[in-house]
């Protein structure tokens, strides 16, 4: 009888402990996410407000600053910074060119303020009404998984684009191949005037006002975006 009481309690205890690794695991895993930090550059409300509600369910501590306060120093302090397409391009410009930090711009005319594209609007870049996209990379890590075309909004609306110098394209707009809606720049790529990016960079169609137009392909896209230009793939 005494036998029986000792393998229980001995069986207690290493369901105990067992109990408790796993807690730590958890506990761990938790601070990992709460580790990541966001710069979400553009406004508190509106549609923006959706794509930071999206990197915030990725786990993202999200802080949201005005174009005009952005600063490179400031973008140290965080593991990726998002630039809206609603941000004045003028105030954002080339600020980030060398900044560490993994940077993700829906704001198409500052490809060329950092050299990986032309200025020219609507032959550099600009946008077009649709709710299609092309992948032309299936096997980069931000296609997703996904191939051919992608209906990336529920209904037509503004889905931008860029002709990069350099880079990746990873999906383009439906009849022009050489207009990146999705763009990858890896780390040492060199722009048009010979510099090497110090991170990751990332062009995403995502036109502001038409966050809430997304299809679940296009945030799985958006999430791929944000994944790979941490390090992920």
């Amino acid at each position: 009888m005494i036998r029986i009481r000792y393998v229980q309690l001995a069986m207690l205890l290493m369901l105990a402990g067992l109990m408790a690794a796993l807690a730590g695991c958890a506990a761990s895993q938790e601070t990992a996410v709460r580790g990541k930090k966001a710069l979400f550059v553009g406004k508190e409300g509106g549609g923006d407000a959706i794509v930071v509600k999206h990197l915030k369910t990725l786990g993202y501590e999200v802080a949201v600053v005005a174009d005009k306060e952005l600063t490179a120093e400031a973008a140290e302090a965080y593991s990726l910074v998002f630039v809206s397409s609603t941000v004045n391009s003028g105030r954002v410009g080339n600020k980030l060119i060398a900044s560490k930090t993994p940077v993700i711009y829906a704001e198409s005319q500052n490809l060329g303020d950092i050299g990986f594209a032309g200025k020219a609007t609507d032959e550099d870049n600009g946008d077009y009404s649709g709710r299609t996209v092309t992948i032309r990379d299936a096997k980069h890590p931000m296609a997703a998984g996904l191939q051919g075309d992608i209906d990336v909004y529920k209904a037509d609306g503004k889905i931008g684009f860029v002709v990069p110098q350099g880079g990746v394209i990873v999906a383009s707009a439906p009849d022009d191949e050489k207009r990146a809606v999705i763009g990858a720049i890896e780390k040492g790529t060199a722009n048009m005037s010979g510099e090497a990016a110090p991170a990751r960079r990332v062009y995403f169609y995502l036109v502001g006002g038409e966050e809430i137009n997304q299809t679940d392909h296009g945030w799985k896209l958006f999430e791929a975006a944000v994944r790979w230009a941490e390090g992920e793939g």
